[in-house]
């Protein structure tokens, strides 16, 4: 009996002393992160507008964010943006020869970029500013008749932006609109663009914890 009355004794020593251990471990949280993936459109920007004139609608931009203090972040982003355009009477000088006639042409811009974000309210609404720094790998293709020409490279980039991330589901794992504008300036040159530049909008949906 008094061996029994002292294993009791002893297990309830061990509970409580662990308590506050258990307490703790349960209030545990991870580093909050960001999964963003949306849609971009873009409008070039200088010589890259007379490459191709009007609004891109073929883009895309994926991004991870982990908060490292309660309202900034940084992450790793992808972004993706197509320039295209047929022009009916386009003069090329390719080598000592010169073509005029139709020519299709369009330009591939990859990025991947480092990103920093600071947040200026924490709640369901969330605006933000930021800048993205890393590399655009770029691609050019230019046809005209049977003569077709293509350069690319890989190039500095940085893309200051401001968006707004509005929660609409809560919970563990919280799901929200963001929509952001970016300006893009890389120095990827190609055909007779120098340094190309645009902006772009992103609409997409974010998913956190």
């Amino acid at each position: 009996m008094k061996t029994t009355i002292l294993r009791a004794l002893l297990a309830a020593a061990c509970l409580a002393a662990t308590a506050p251990a258990q307490a703790q471990w349960s209030s545990y949280r991870p580093v909050k992160s960001l999964f963003l993936i949306g849609w971009g459109l873009a409008q070039p920007l200088g010589d890259l507008e007379d490459y191709q004139t009007g609004t891109s609608v073929a883009g895309m931009s994926l991004e991870f964010r982990s908060t490292v203090k309660p309202r900034i972040s940084v992450g790793l982003a992808f972004d993706y943006n197509r320039f295209e355009h047929t022009s009916f009477e386009t003069v090329q000088k390719p080598g000592n020869a010169v073509l005029s006639g139709p020519a299709y042409r369009y330009a591939d811009q990859f990025g991947i970029k480092v990103t920093f974000h600071g947040y200026l309210l924490d709640g369901p609404l969330r605006p933000y500013g930021g800048v993205g720094i890393g590399g655009d790998w770029s691609y050019a293709y230019v046809q005209s008749a049977d003569l077709a020409s293509t350069e690319s490279g890989f190039h500095f980039l940085v893309t200051p932006e401001v968006g707004l991330i509005w929660q609409i589901v809560g919970g563990g794992t919280s799901v929200a609109l963001n929509v952001a504008v970016r300006y893009n300036y890389s120095t990827a040159s190609f055909q007779n663009v120098d340094n190309a530049q645009w902006l772009s909008e992103v609409i997409g949906i974010t998913a956190s914890y």
